[in-house]
């Protein structure tokens, strides 16, 4: 039988209704169902009839649907004209058996639905470009929001059929790495005892004071370099260092990449040059001011300059330029997670790439807002430019890569969010990570205490039929919602409801800990808890999994 999710269910109240669009919404309470459905304010607006007598007969219509009744126990009608659908306990305890049977598999698709009302219909192989920072400085905490998030959607996009190449974008090429190298060599020349003034618009910070040292310590500058050759010099050598910093950065953070992609090899190869003179073709760029603009809209108020007058191509260019080069790589889609000082770029980007003749839908950008810092009460805002960060290899240190990843997973990417290092290093349940693992620890140690082999558990569907107490039924619930949360985040990359999710189902299994004796006197209950017990520790650890987050078998205080 197919699981039941808001997606199944719109497609078989279609079948009474073809063609109405209506809202299907999850009720905070389960006393209010399991889905709920407007239908009838919809209708009722069309025929200009009472919503409740259409809502009655809509239950009607729908309690005597066949493919309904597979996975509803009840249908009914709330207020002005909702209907509220329940899921049945039989098929609770269905899902009980599948989750048991496909353990890790449970909630991954085979092929996503193809559907033309999905965004990604038909968009098998993406390309995911995530963090990209441009390689003056460390990595610091301010990156690690897109890392956290790009990292746990490319899973989740993997468990429901795509195929997702991971890539991060090198910007070493234009004006800042110009700055790096510039920064380097005044250090570099300052530390050979000679006076040289150091501009405002350089980078700060000690670690340009330190790649000049390493340059000076390694003789890497010849004697006879002027100053223009002892810039390229320093560029080149303080790239590669951040460049490795970087990596072994994101490598702590348990963040790997498919690909690292150089801008650079979009100017060597002619592809920036070939992709402005498609969009000359195109008669899509005008000239002003000695400059090269994009046009934007008819108005030409917002047109966007693609080559300075001084010959130099701007961001924008090279970004039509690399995003070409994705969908010439064979990539069906790309999605780029940028933080929010982008926002301006998107629309530009779009426009660009939709002139190179690209279907609109094929870019998706995602904009994660800014990140602050607390401690001990203070927050602490950063700027790479004058040498004003937290360092993310500093914060791994501190509190460890399973607390950076959930709590930068925990808001919407559309939100300012606080990271809170007292907080992170809570021991108590506090800290929903601790909390989470807890539950995870907790129930290996109902194992342990079992002796089962719990990695071969089956259940029957007379062992399950003896799960009945309120706390067992709401604990099956919320395992049941996994699939359809792995398939609505693959549609709308809100990944932070993996987050939520994970956190509701480890209360929900702590409350049962708490209400439901699992060892006991009664063998054959004691058996169908524990194999509850082993359903609840496969979703748990794989919804830490997709998170990037580890889930240990032991933690202190896991005695009851």
């Amino acid at each position: 039988m197919e699981n039941i999710s808001k997606h199944r269910l719109r497609n078989i109240v279609l079948t009474h209704f073809p063609g109405t669009v209506f809202d299907i919404l999850t009720p905070p309470n389960p006393k209010m169902g399991d889905y709920s459905i407007n239908l009838a304010f919809v209708l009722a607006k069309e025929r200009k009839q009472n919503s409740i007598e259409i809502g009655k007969e809509l239950v009607r219509q729908f309690s005597e649907d066949k493919e309904l009744k597979k996975y509803f126990s009840k249908i009914e009608l709330a207020g002005a004209g909702f209907v509220n659908f329940y899921l049945s306990e039989d098929y609770l305890r269905k899902q009980l058996v599948e989750i048991l049977d496909k353990k890790d598999k449970f909630g991954s698709q085979k092929k996503y639905p193809p559907e033309a009302d999905q965004p990604l219909a038909g968009k098998f192989k993406i390309n995911l470009e995530f963090v990209s920072a441009n390689p003056t400085g460390p990595l610091t905490v301010a990156n690690v929001r897109a890392a956290s998030f790009g990292d746990t959607l490319a899973n989740i996009l993997k468990k429901s059929g795509y195929e997702v190449t991971k890539e991060y974008y090198i910007n070493d090429a234009g004006n800042q790495v110009r700055l790096l190298g510039e920064s380097v060599a005044r250090r570099y020349i300052r530390l050979k005892g000679k006076t040289i003034e150091f501009p405002d618009n350089l980078y700060q910070g000690e670690y340009i004071t330190d790649i000049a040292k390493e340059i000076n310590e390694k003789n890497i500058v010849t004697e006879d370099e002027n100053f223009d050759k002892l810039v390229i010099t320093c560029k080149d050598y303080a790239i590669d260092k951040l460049l490795a910093s970087a990596k072994k950065s994101m490598a702590d953070l348990g963040v790997s990449f498919n690909n690292w992609f150089s801008e650079k090899k979009l100017y060597e190869g002619g592809e920036v040059d070939d992709a402005l003179k498609a969009l000359e073709d195109g008669k899509y760029v005008s000239e002003k001011d000695g400059a090269k603009w994009l046009k934007i809209d008819d108005s030409g108020e917002h047109d966007a300059v693609i080559v300075k007058s001084d010959g130099s191509n701007s961001y924008l260019m090279a970004d039509i330029a690399y995003t070409r080069n994705k969908f010439n790589r064979g990539f069906d889609k790309a999605i780029n997670i940028w933080g929010s000082d982008h926002h301006g770029d998107v629309l530009r980007l779009k426009v660009g790439v939709k002139a190179l003749g690209y279907e609109e839908d094929r870019l998706e950008i995602l904009l994660h807002q800014l990140v602050f810092i607390k401690s001990q009460g203070e927050l602490q805002r950063m700027s790479k430019r004058k040498g004003e960060f937290v360092l993310l290899d500093d914060l791994l240190k501190e509190v460890g890569k399973d607390v950076i990843r959930f709590f930068f997973l925990m808001k919407d990417l559309n939100t300012h969010m606080e990271f809170d290092i007292d907080l992170a290093k809570e021991q108590s349940k506090k800290n929903p990570v601790f909390y989470i693992q807890y539950a995870y620890a907790r129930l290996n140690q109902i194992f342990t205490k079992a002796g089962i082999k719990y990695q071969v558990l089956s259940i029957t569907d007379k062992e399950a039929g003896l799960l009945k107490e309120k706390e067992e039924l709401i604990l099956i619930r919320k395992m049941a919602r996994f699939p359809e949360l792995i398939e609505d985040i693959a549609q709308n990359y809100q990944v932070h409801h993996l987050a939520q999710y994970t956190l509701e189902l480890a209360s929900d299994f702590h409350n049962f800990y708490e209400k439901c004796h699992v060892i006991q006197d009664d063998k054959e209950l004691q058996k169908a808890r524990v194999k509850l017990c082993r359903a609840t520790a496969i979703v748990i650890e794989e919804s830490l999994g997709l998170m990037g987050i580890s889930a240990p078998k032991k933690m202190k205080s896991t005695e009851r």
